[in-house]
């Protein structure tokens, strides 16, 4: 009995060893957490985003919030460079689009997310497929990658990209990573629960239009200005679609105000 009440103190005790480091560590994190939101933007930072024309459109409280978040994006996610040197330019770039969708989400970095694997090119990956019992191969340019945990960007196109501002492959990826908040990868991102339903008729509705007119490959109209590969599936309408609203957005919103809108009641920028 005595070897009992024994084990229970000294499991009492390891606990509550294990609850303060737990708390220790929370206030360390907090305190570290309020620090960064007063750290000035290094200069090479704001080198690098200066020019960006999501970040010209933000006002001066949006940028500061922006600032922050490139930071602690940088702190917290860990970049791999795959035949590749991973610089600060890298680093600043990358994170800034990751970061500009979630200016409106208070303290949020996310948080499944660890891993950011930069390669120099466009990658090429050999996909096997089986259709009525025949296996066919093919080769497929990737220029992104989301996962949940890890993001792959091919660093050569999203300097491209860039240039012309016409799609984003960080926006895109970072699109699934809030995707993948939710659990299921749907193309529907943590919602407000009254935005549900207006989300789902307004996004799955254009979805389901635009691939019965690439279907039937005529009548097009504005979908023209869509790539075909927002067809894929809901996932993909919304990650492209994301795409468009921070690098196309009065095409967007002059061509499809009714996603224009819901994205922008989402994204609250």
């Amino acid at each position: 009995m005595d070897n009992f009440k024994t084990f229970l103190i000294v499991l009492w005790i390891a606990f509550f060893i294990f609850i303060l480091i737990q708390l220790l560590i929370e206030i360390k994190y907090r305190i570290w957490i309020r620090s960064l939101k007063k750290t000035p933007p290094p200069p090479l930072l704001i080198k690098t985003i200066a020019n960006f024309p999501q970040y010209k459109n933000l006002n001066n409280h949006q940028k500061n919030i922006l600032h922050y978040k490139i930071l602690r994006f940088c702190k917290e996610k860990q970049f791999i460079g795959v035949k590749l040197k991973i610089t600060d330019e890298i680093k600043y770039t990358i994170s800034f689009f990751a970061c500009i969708p979630t200016i409106s989400f208070k303290d949020f970095c996310y948080p499944m997310l660890q891993y950011i694997y930069v390669y120099p090119h466009t990658m090429i990956l050999n996909q096997k497929s089986i259709i009525n019992d025949i296996a066919s191969h093919e080769t497929v340019l990737i220029s992104g990658e989301a996962v949940g945990e890890a993001v792959v960007i091919a660093w050569d196109e999203l300097k491209k990209e860039i240039k012309t501002n016409k799609r984003n492959v960080v926006i895109h990826e970072f699109a699934h990573e809030l995707d993948f908040e939710e659990g299921a990868v749907n193309g529907i991102p943590p919602l407000e629960k009254e935005q549900f339903g207006e989300w789902s008729k307004i996004m799955y509705g254009e979805y389901k239009k635009f691939k019965k007119r690439l279907s039937l490959n005529r009548f097009l109209g504005k979908y023209s200005l869509i790539d075909k590969y927002a067809a894929t599936n809901p996932a993909e309408f919304f990650a492209v679609m994301s795409e468009y609203y921070f690098s196309k957005p009065d095409i967007l919103k002059k061509h499809f105000p009714d996603i224009h809108k819901e994205l922008k009641k989402f994204y609250k920028v």
